[in-house]
C-alpha cells in the first residue's frame, strides 16, 4: 500500500504525482486542506496538518511534507520520493552511468528553481525587471548549457522514459507561474522541448492532468 501525503495544491509533490501516473500504481492521494490567506507573504491556513503535527503524527517525516508511506514505512524528501519511485517504474536507466546522468540533470534543475526563487520575493517594477531578465536571458542561458547533456529530443538520456523527462517537463510547464514565458525560454533548444512534448504527449500523464484536482499553485 502506497500513500502520498502533501497539502492539496500540486507544489512539492506533483512530480511525484505524475510519476505514479505514468507507473499506473494505485496510491492515497492524502492531501491536507491549505487555505491560502495571502500568497505574496505565503500567510497560510493549514489547520489540519497543524493538528498532526502537534500530535506528534508526522516526527518520522520531520514535521514536513511531503512524504511517502510505503507498507508502514516512511520516506520524507521530495527528491528521494521521486527517486523511490522512478527506481520503481524503471526510470533510473540502465546503468549506473545512465543513473548518475539522470540525477545530474535533475540536479541542474534543482539549481535553476534555487537561482529563480529570490526573484519571487521581489516587488514592483523591480520584480517586473528581474522577472523578464530571468525567462529572457538566464533562464534561456542555464536552458542552453543543459542541452548539451540531453541525448534527443524524445529522451533525456539514451532511448527510454526517465526521471529526468518528467523533471523537465514538471519544470517548464507546472513550477513557474508565468507558464508561457518558461515555454518561450525552451525555444533555443530543441531537444529539451521535445522532451517536455514528448511526456506531455504521454497518454497517462494526460489523463492525470486533465482529471486530477484543480489547485491555486
Amino acid at each position: 500500500m502506497i500513500k502520498l501525503t502533501y497539502f492539496n495544491v500540486r507544489g512539492l509533490a506533483e512530480t511525484s504525482r505524475i510519476l505514479l501516473a505514468i507507473g499506473n500504481e494505485y496510491y492515497e492521494d492524502f492531501r491536507y486542506p491549505l487555505n491560502i490567506i495571502d500568497m505574496a507573504t505565503h500567510n497560510m491556513e493549514k489547520i489540519e496538518f497543524d493538528k498532526d503535527k502537534s500530535d506528534g503524527k508526522l516526527v518520522k517525516s520531520l514535521n514536513k511534507v511531503p512524504f511517502l508511506e510505503v507498507d508502514g514505512q516512511i520516506i520524507p524528501q521530495s527528491k528521494s520520493i521521486e527517486r523511490f519511485l522512478a527506481h520503481r517504474f524503471n526510470l533510473m536507466g540502465s546503468s549506473n552511468i545512465d543513473y548518475a546522468k539522470i540525477d545530474s540533470i535533475c540536479e541542474c534543475v534543482r539549481d535553476f528553481k534555487d537561482m529563480y526563487q529570490p526573484l519571487r520575493k521581489l516587488e514592483g517594477s523591480e520584480k517586473e525587471e528581474e522577472m523578464k531578465k530571468w525567462f529572457s536571458e538566464t533562464l534561456v542561458e542555464r536552458l542552453e548549457l543543459l542541452e548539451n547533456n540531453i541525448d534527443s529530443s524524445d529522451f533525456s538520456i539514451n532511448y527510454n522514459l526517465s526521471l529526468a523527462d518528467i523533471v523537465l517537463f514538471t519544470f517548464i510547464t507546472e513550477f513557474f507561474d508565468d507558464k508561457e514565458s518558461a515555454m518561450k525560454a525552451t525555444e533555443t533548444t530543441p531537444k529539451i522541448r521535445g522532451v517536455v512534448e514528448h511526456v506531455g504527449r504521454l497518454e497517462r500523464v494526460r489523463k492525470w492532468i486533465e482529471t486530477r484536482p484543480k489547485t491555486d499553485f
